[in-house]
């Protein structure tokens, strides 16, 4: 389907809402997960599970990319997508079509996969869509997701700061790496 085609299909349709139960999730201490237009960071030293009602897209850390880390052609195609998934600000079916269109004059190869996208981005199914890009990615680019196990920067203003741990517990506070013997 050519890529005009699908911005007619998806401008002739109405926003559906679909029943849907809570979500629990685990989360690894520090890891981040994208709610919507928003981002949830475990900020404990451990695992922590939390509980998501409502609706809204979810995406793992694992399965997310951060806007510096897009640096080709198909890293700016699943960023733009996902920026869509997530219904972020700013995110627009036509930059997700240019980005498809400079990927396809640099990358052919991947016609199979933005074709495969654009059927599941035309029938609403935008993380199907996600998933074909992922795969491409995992194929020709291994090491184009953000790390797990590196502990997720938190933006404040224009810098980023590396998370602070402070908890309560017995209605004491506590900075991690801290004895109990020396909290206050």
């Amino acid at each position: 389907m050519p890529l005009t085609e699908m911005t007619e299909i998806l401008a002739a349709k109405s926003p559906r809402r679909k029943g849907s139960s809570g979500l629990k999730i685990t989360l690894k201490p520090f890891e981040r997960i994208e709610i919507g237009g928003l981002t949830l960071v475990n900020g404990w030293t451990e695992s922590s599970t939390f509980s998501i009602e409502g609706i809204a897209p979810v995406l793992r850390q694992a399965n997310t990319i951060l806007e510096d880390r897009a640096d080709t052609a198909l890293r700016q195609v699943y960023l733009r997508l996902q920026k869509l998934y997530l219904r972020r600000d700013g995110a627009t079916i036509e930059s997700y079509l240019e980005a498809a269109e400079r990927l396809l004059a640099e990358m052919p190869v991947a016609a199979q996969a933005v074709d495969k996208a654009g059927k599941a981005i035309a029938e609403d199914r935008l993380y199907a869509a996600l998933k074909v890009y992922r795969d491409l990615l995992d194929e020709t680019d291994p090491s184009w997701s953000a790390d797990e196990s590196e502990p997720a920067p938190i933006k404040q203003g224009t810098r980023e700061v590396q998370p602070s741990v402070e908890f309560v517990r017995d209605r004491r506070r506590y900075r991690a790496g801290q004895s109990r013997s020396h909290a206050g």
